[in-house]
């Protein structure tokens, strides 16, 4: 019995023996894996550190281009803003002198038109001429009045007709017995287009109006500024809108 029992301590000596043998080998085992494992961890690491850094690196070169880049851009742009400002600048400076001739123009055109009108006015085109007449038979009368009963008188007209201006032709006064009288000149071609005008303007109080040679029509509201007016239209559109009849 003794004999079994030494038998029995003896193997679990040995397997104690065996056991911590092998704890320690396992020991051994996971301090050798632990080395390994931190030295590839390290190496993951380094590699990882590496590889960001690179990245960064990638990434700051990056940035760096595309604000050489805007900058770049920005000076462009800012150069073109300049060329674009002084193209519109030197544009604008045509555009001011060229409306600056236009006025020249439409101011010289005007002046045209008035001498053009003027010599139509006087020419025989557009103008009763009455000669013969002796001068200074028109004395005391008003000269587009005294035609009007002339020309009754001696054509037999039954009633006066409407002038609406005379005037002797241009010249010094003829008295000689010898020498003809100046023909008496009738402007009619321009000035009876403002009768709607005219007729629109006697129904209104306090205004005062007339038409001045050749036939350009002339309005004073009481009180208020002087309007010409060259175009029938423009008169008559004027006086529906801004005069009111008395």
């Amino acid at each position: 019995m003794i004999s079994e029992i030494k038998k029995t301590n003896t193997g679990i000596t040995k397997h104690r023996e065996e056991t911590k043998t092998e704890i320690a080998r396992c020991k051994e085992e996971i301090k050798k894996g632990r080395k390994e494992t931190k030295a590839e961890m390290e190496k993951w690491a380094k590699s990882l550190e590496d590889n960001t850094k690179a990245q960064f690196e990638l990434l700051c070169e990056e940035v760096r281009l595309i604000s050489d880049t805007t900058i770049s851009l920005a000076n462009d742009m800012e150069e073109r803003k300049k060329e674009v400002d002084n193209t519109l600048n030197v544009q604008s400076d045509s555009i001011t002198n060229m409306e600056m001739k236009l006025k020249e123009m439409e101011k010289e055109i005007l002046k045209l038109r008035g001498r053009s009108e003027d010599l139509e006015a006087r020419s025989r085109r557009n103008n009763i001429r009455v000669v013969g007449v002796r001068e200074g038979a028109e004395t005391g009368k008003k000269l587009s009045d005294f035609i009007a009963g002339l020309l009754k008188e001696k054509l037999g007209l039954a009633v006066i007709p409407t002038l609406d201006r005379a005037h002797r032709a241009l010249g010094a006064r003829r008295d000689g017995n010898r020498v003809p009288p100046r023909a008496f000149v009738e402007v009619n071609s321009k000035r009876a287009a403002f009768k709607e005008a005219r007729s629109l303007l006697r129904a209104c109080k306090g205004i005062r109006y007339g038409l001045r040679y050749p036939a350009t029509l002339v309005i004073t509201p009481e009180g208020g500024q002087t309007k010409t007016f060259e175009s029938p239209k423009d008169a008559v559109e004027y006086i529906k809108t801004s005069l009111t009849p008395g």
